[in-house]
């Protein structure tokens, strides 16, 4: 019998059915997943109050999608909705077969569709619930990234770095936030970009949201921006930042690059030339966090070392020899000269133990946790900016 010919039930005659059948999905507000059992024949999905399953996102219609049992069979179609329904990222125009593990996105909002069958008195097959969430899990994410490429969907957020000796902002560090579910913070962005190749487009997006919006903090504020390993110097680092330049030929910017990075002198030699052609200071990342790259800090020495937040916590308490270990390759840094700057400061006797050893520069929650622009100018108003530390 042809699908156009079959008599489908209407929501109105259906009963209350344990069909084994489930949606999984993230359902708005929330942002865990969860599973909806299909629990009658006619199954309506929409924004309206009285049907089955009533979501809360404006993009769903009031009557959106259905979902019909016939037999041992599901099918879905769209009730005329506005934004759409999709089986497996192909939209639906008549009554489609849907079966374990297909895709189904209603408007903005995804779920897999999932039978789970009985396992004795317990209910459902946890462990394979739990396997189908991990998979759902993951391909939502991905369509969460894609919209958050598309759309560009960073929030620029800023941490102060703080001159020791007078406890006043010299920059900050621009870093990443998103309100995209799945994706809050910079290493969910990257770990998900990973999955897919994307990092350096994903760096790149970053970079690009920060300097739209760093103009708009003090002046003489320097920005130090962040870098991916698998960045090319030639084919993404130099150009991306050359653009920055040109666009914003008045903010002092500071390109980081972590020491594991660094892979030859000649290339490493050519970036820093590079960046010096475009008024563009340089500082290594992370330094101590895996090989301390002393070759590269006397032969290419960088406008900035940040030392790895592992050398500084609980300074203060570290016995002579550790403390006397550090203060040598500060020393040294110092003497190329180089600006140093310790990382991860969260007390105020870690702070002046990082004076006394002689750094310049401190960064951590101790001096302020990254916040956005608007927040970063509030905070700064009780602080001076410095234009210099040299």
């Amino acid at each position: 019998m042809a699908i156009s010919t079959l008599r489908l039930p209407t929501n109105g005659g259906t009963n209350k059915a344990e069909t084994g059948w489930c949606l999984t999905g993230c359902l708005p507000p929330a942002r865990t997943l969860s599973s909806t059992p299909i629990d009658a024949d006619a199954f309506v999905i929409g924004r309206r109050p009285g049907v089955n399953m009533q979501v809360a996102s404006v993009r769903v219609s009031g009557r959106h999608a259905e979902i019909l049992r016939v037999g041992d069979h599901l099918l879905i179609r769209d009730l005329g909705s506005t934004n759409g329904t999709f089986v497996n990222r192909r939209r639906v125009r008549q009554p489609t077969p849907i079966g374990d593990g297909d895709h189904i996105e209603i408007a903005d909002l995804e779920f897999r569709l999932e039978f789970q069958r009985l396992s004795g008195d317990s209910g459902i097959n946890i462990k394979k619930t739990a396997a189908c969430i991990d998979e759902l899990e993951a391909d939502w994410v991905l369509t969460q990234f894609d919209r958050l490429v598309r759309e560009r969907a960073v929030t620029a957020y800023f941490q102060p770095l703080i001159y020791l000796h007078e406890k006043s902002i010299v920059g900050y560090e621009a870093l990443a936030r998103s309100s995209v579910p799945g994706l809050e913070n910079p290493g969910l962005m990257f770990q998900t970009a990973q999955m897919v190749n994307r990092e350096v487009e994903l760096s790149l997006i970053c970079r690009q949201r920060a300097m739209d919006v760093a103009p708009r903090l003090a002046t003489g504020a320097r920005i130090f921006l962040n870098t991916h390993p698998l960045e090319s110097p030639s084919v993404d680092l130099i150009p991306s930042v050359n653009t920055l330049r040109r666009k914003h030929p008045e903010v002092p910017m500071v390109v980081e690059i972590h020491e594991g990075a660094i892979h030859d002198l000649h290339t490493m030699s050519e970036t820093a030339k590079a960046l010096r052609d475009l008024d563009v200071e340089l500082a290594y990342d992370d330094f101590g966090a895996g090989q301390a790259r002393l070759v590269e800090l006397v032969k290419i020495p960088p406008d900035y070392l940040k030392f790895d937040m592992c050398l500084i916590r609980n300074i203060d308490k570290a016995d002579a020899q550790q403390r006397r270990m550090l203060k040598m390759l500060v020393d040294m840094a110092n003497d190329i000269p180089t600006i140093t700057l310790a990382e991860g400061i969260e007390t105020a006797e870690e702070a002046e133990a990082c004076r006394e050893l002689g750094f310049h520069l401190g960064q951590g929650y101790y001096f302020g946790k990254p916040m956005t622009v608007e927040n970063a100018i509030l905070a700064a108003d009780t602080q001076t900016c410095v234009h210099s530390v040299r």
